[in-house]
């Protein structure tokens, strides 16, 4: 999964040069082009990719007041960039290596247990293992490391069951 979504960050990237190559920074479409790559930047919840997705958003915002006040991408970025950030103030607690866990509220257990679930299902789904009951310990580790939680008390099997990967994360995250 994180590769696909490096891959994804370089094509916004991509798009965006060729689309400033062939009709320049004076366009909707490379407003729009900034707003995308902003968003995928934004969606990796991280500091340095999170302080690009500022930068692509303010400038498609400069842009679109001026030319587009009235289209919807312009308070659609409005909306993103003042999440990002206020996702900005997270990163600068002491050791925060990512905004999520912080800006997740406090949680019962039966909501950790059905996010949980949530998310081994889509883990099975991007791992190409949906008919298989199991999960890899690594698509474990990935997918809690999502939640803020990086290293284990238990032992971890090579392969996950639903069951015990809901356990070991809620007991993480409590």
């Amino acid at each position: 999964m994180v590769a696909q979504a490096l891959r994804e960050i370089e094509l916004r990237r991509v798009q965006l040069q060729i689309l400033l190559d062939e009709v320049g920074n004076r366009h909707i479409d490379t407003a729009r082009a900034q707003f995308q790559l902003g968003s995928a930047l934004w969606l990796s919840n991280k500091p340095l990719e999170t302080h690009q997705a500022v930068k692509l958003f303010d400038s498609a915002i400069r842009f679109m007041a001026q030319h587009e006040p009235n289209n919807q991408i312009l308070t659609a970025t409005k909306t993103i960039r003042d999440e990002a950030l206020g996702a900005l103030h997270k990163f600068e607690i002491m050791d925060t290596l990512s905004a999520w866990p912080y800006w997740r509220p406090p949680t019962a257990r039966w909501e950790d247990e059905r996010d949980m679930k949530l998310l081994f299902r889509e883990l099975r789904a991007m791992s190409g293992r949906a008919s298989d009951p199991t999960i890899t310990s690594s698509s474990m580790s990935w997918g809690l490391y999502r939640y803020g939680l990086y290293e284990f008390d238990e032992p971890t099997p090579p392969l996950i069951d639903q069951a015990t990967f809901i356990k070991i994360a809620c007991d993480e995250i409590d």
